[in-house]
């Protein structure tokens, strides 16, 4: 017999949809901040905006795959497809990308486990 889940459960992570979630390190935040000025005035206000936006993605069923956006990776995937000035638009693409990314290599080590840096 097949244990069901309970009620207002969260369905199992293979039911969910996948949404993934550009986040950002303290110590990189300015250096995107300077080419990307439609970010965050602070680390500390986008930190509080993204971790309610987060929870709130969540709530809403998802699994929520923080990709983290470093400079010299996501502004070198922007010179490779012409982006010159990246925007939100290009931070959700490089972001859902990268939750396609973890989502294949985890279905080729499902118990081995696997990282990505």
């Amino acid at each position: 017999m097949q244990e069901q889940d309970s009620p207002g459960s969260p369905p199992p992570a293979t039911a969910r949809p996948v949404m993934g979630f550009a986040w950002y390190e303290p110590a990189s935040f300015e250096a995107l901040r300077a080419r990307m000025p439609d970010m965050s005035s602070s680390y500390e206000d986008w930190r509080i905006g993204a971790t309610r936006d987060l929870r709130h993605h969540e709530a809403q069923g998802y699994r929520v795959i923080r990709i983290s956006l470093r400079p010299p990776q996501f502004f070198a995937w922007c010179a490779g497809r012409g982006i010159q000035a990246p925007g939100v638009r290009e931070r959700r693409q490089f972001a859902a990308e990268g939750a396609r990314t973890v989502l294949r290599a985890e279905k080729a080590a499902p118990r081995r486990g696997f990282a990505l840096f």
